[in-house]
């Protein structure tokens, strides 16, 4: 590094300064084009997507029937008198066999 007497710049700022010209000129260019880059980017969900994050969302909301329900549900479970209805359990199967069928179809 050169330093020249009083009054006058260092060598290294004249040289700093010749360099910074090209290099704001490439970092506008840049910014530029992240700009353009940014307000081009978009995102598409597909329909099924779309449904099945509402389908999700609904199944979280639990209405006040359905916890009274759960709710002496857990209470027959932990006072072991709960009781499995077999025909009710298999006709709950099968129509959930059948919805599927019909969907992948």
């Amino acid at each position: 590094m050169t330093i020249n007497s009083v009054g006058q710049k260092p060598l290294y700022v004249k040289q700093v300064q010749a360099t910074q010209g090209p290099q704001k000129a490439r970092n506008r260019a840049v910014k530029t084009q992240q700009q353009r880059f940014q307000s081009s980017d978009s995102v598409d969900l597909s329909p099924i997507f779309v449904f099945m994050q509402q389908v999700t969302s609904a199944m979280d909301v639990t209405e006040p029937d359905t916890a009274l329900k759960i709710n002496i549900l857990k209470q027959q479970v932990q006072m072991e008198n709960y009781e499995v209805d077999p025909g009710r359990v298999a006709e709950k199967m099968m129509t959930d066999l059948i919805k599927d069928l019909g969907r992948s179809g």
